[in-house]
């Protein structure tokens, strides 16, 4: 049965923005949310140089903030990821963290621990200082791309 939400603007319960309780939407194979959107939204955050929590992601989207529901994301930010990957883009999943620590989750760093990218910690200062980094590189290369796109 789907996840019942408060009332929206129509006073009604609604199911969140079309997703069963698995995280899924009609059509996109176990996707929480639309990639495409996905990446829009992160390619915008990463043109006007910010990041955003999961749980400002999830909101966007009209879907509350769960575990289960940040796991399905992280799955979704992988799907971003690896369109990244393939057309030789830094990645933009480093803009989605945590509100604590204003880090990634540790599965991001799984991923660059297993490629040979960073071998330091997943929090504290150095973990903070790699994210720092790679966060301005992700908005140099979106700002670049939108410079050169605009009339």
């Amino acid at each position: 049965m789907p996840d019942m939400v408060e009332e929206r603007s129509t006073g009604q319960p609604s199911v969140e923005a079309g997703h069963d309780e698995q995280g899924g939407k009609p059509g996109a194979r176990g996707a929480l949310v639309d990639i495409d959107r996905l990446e829009a939204l992160l390619i915008g955050a990463a043109q006007d140089g910010r990041s955003l929590t999961y749980a400002e992601v999830l909101a966007h989207f009209g879907i509350r903030i769960t575990p289960r529901r940040v796991y399905a994301l992280c799955r979704d930010l992988g799907e971003v990821c690896a369109r990244n990957r393939a057309r030789r883009e830094p990645e933009l999943a480093v803009l989605v963290v945590r509100k604590a620590d204003r880090l990634p989750g540790e599965g991001f760093f799984h991923a660059l621990w297993r490629d040979g990218l960073y071998d330091g910690p997943a929090t504290g200062p150095l973990a903070q200082a790699f994210i720092r980094a790679e966060a301005a590189r992700v908005f140099r290369f979106w700002r670049t791309a939108k410079s050169q796109t605009e009339p």
